[in-house]
C-alpha cells in the first residue's frame, strides 16, 4: 500500500514538473522542489476528496456527454490546488497562432478559465501517458 502511495506520489511529482516545463510561462511555481512536492501532495489529496464529489454531483451530465464532463472534475482539482497551494500558479497566455503550409491556427488569447483548461488537458494526458508506461 505504501508503495503504490509513493509510485503515485512520484508520478505526480514528475507529471507536474513537466507540465511546469511543457507550458513556460503558464504554470509557475516558486520555492524549487518543496512547491513541486506539496501540489503533488495536494493534488493527490484533491484527487481522493474533491474529484469524487465532483464526479458525483455531475453524473448526469457526464452520462449523457459519454464522459467528457469528466475535464470539469480535473478542472476544479487543478483550481482547487492553486487555491491550496498559493507557489503554484496558473496565468493567462496568448497562443501566437501557427502558420504551416497547409494548416493556419490564428493568435488566441486564453483567460484564466482557458488557461486552466489546455493546463488541465495537458496535464491529465501526462500523467495517464506516465501511469501507463510504469504500470505493473
Amino acid at each position: 500500500m505504501l508503495r503504490l502511495l509513493l509510485r503515485s506520489l512520484a508520478i505526480n511529482v514528475a507529471a507536474v514538473y513537466l507540465v511546469t516545463q511543457i507550458l513556460v510561462g503558464v504554470v509557475s511555481y516558486v520555492g524549487g522542489i518543496q512547491t513541486l512536492v506539496l501540489a503533488a501532495i495536494a493534488i493527490s489529496l484533491a484527487n481522493l476528496v474533491v474529484r469524487p464529489i465532483i464526479n458525483l454531483l455531475l453524473l448526469p451530465i457526464n452520462l449523457v456527454s459519454l464522459g467528457l464532463f469528466r475535464w470539469v472534475a480535473n478542472l476544479g482539482v487543478l483550481y482547487a490546488v492553486t487555491w491550496m497551494v498559493p507557489n503554484f500558479q496558473v496565468h493567462p497566455f496568448t497562443f501566437p497562432g501557427l502558420n504551416l503550409k497547409y494548416l493556419i491556427v490564428p493568435s488566441i488569447s486564453f483567460s484564466v478559465f482557458g488557461a486552466f483548461l489546455v493546463t488541465t488537458v495537458i496535464l491529465t494526458l501526462v500523467f495517464h501517458f506516465m501511469y501507463w508506461l510504469l504500470q505493473d
